[in-house]
């Protein structure tokens, strides 16, 4: 199996993707919430080096430990998105719940009280100006959208839509359960990318959490998290008809599909598409299946 420069294995499919598609230009990512807490699900498109990611964190820390990568298809600004208004960035005692929101009060006591009181703890608040994601010059194309700012994803998609209007998937953490003040929910989500053409596809994670009451019970609180809070949701503009796509479009969103979302399905999907076009040979779609064996070993 190929290796990157670091060592660590490169995805036989998308390597072969790469080789087949022969695209005009890099995939464009744009990552509003960068917090680097866990790698992307983007890193192995990065990592084959067929996309450039432009991340945005305002979080002091978050956008420090940022600025230390030392790559070519990465860059990061301390920008907060949103609908170009001042708000205030309220910093939680963790991190990953820092937001434009206020923790909600009624969701603190509902929830397992010791764990919910100490992570939404607000230990900092920071005036922030925000910006409209269709006034940031620096994007030029934006094929997928990672977003991840803890109640603020709507107002980015209501400030976005001309950003978005030749994106291709989008990757949000949607909530269930407001656990911040006026939070908006999956649901206002779901409308509004659907009527910006979007189709909720998939979860990739569901979240749950145990209720305060949990505390008092003799049983182990892992089993206990039936009470749904957030999740990351795959929305895909709509693969049903795929006769609209560009060319190059089409490319990007098979890559997307294999480096990002794991949907051999859809990069299939756009494969035969391609060669209905007489983009690629017949050959092409032989060629990805050969290598979806060698990404199971």
């Amino acid at each position: 199996m190929a290796k990157d420069e670091q060592g660590a294995d490169l995805d036989p499919a998308l390597l072969r993707l790469r080789e087949l598609l022969e695209p005009a230009r890099l995939t464009e990512i744009v990552d509003v919430g960068a917090n680097p807490t866990e790698a992307p699900v983007y890193q192995p498109l990065l990592d084959a080096k067929v996309a450039r990611v432009t991340g945005f964190e305002p979080q002091p820390s978050a956008f420090e430990a940022l600025s230390n990568r030392d790559a070519a298809h990465e860059r990061y600004l301390p920008y907060g998105v949103g609908d170009g208004t001042t708000g205030t960035l309220n910093i939680c005692f963790s991190g990953g719940f820092t937001s434009l929101y206020k923790p909600d009060p009624v969701a603190r006591s509902y929830l397992f009280k010791p764990r919910w009181q100490r992570m939404t703890k607000i230990v900092d608040e920071i005036p922030l100006d925000t910006k409209r994601l269709d006034d940031m010059t620096e994007i030029e194309a934006l094929d997928l959208l990672k977003i991840d700012i803890q109640g603020g994803e709507l107002a980015v998609f209501q400030n976005g839509r001309n950003k978005l209007s030749e994106a291709l998937v989008v990757i949000s953490e949607v909530a269930f359960m407001p656990i911040y003040e006026d939070q908006p929910l999956a649901e206002d989500q779901i409308r509004e990318l659907r009527d910006q053409g979007f189709l909720l596809h998939s979860f990739q994670t569901l979240v749950g959490a145990t209720l305060r009451e949990a505390g008092e019970l003799p049983l182990n609180r892992r089993v206990m998290t039936q009470q749904l809070i957030d999740g990351d949701a795959v929305f895909l503009r709509d693969p049903r008809r795929m006769d609209g796509f560009s060319d190059e479009a089409l490319k990007h969103y098979a890559l997307i599909a294999s480096g990002a979302l794991r949907l051999p399905d859809l990069v299939a999907r756009c494969l035969k598409e391609l060669i209905r076009r007489d983009v690629l040979p017949e050959s092409a779609f032989a060629a990805y299946c050969e290598t979806l064996g060698a990404r199971a070993t």
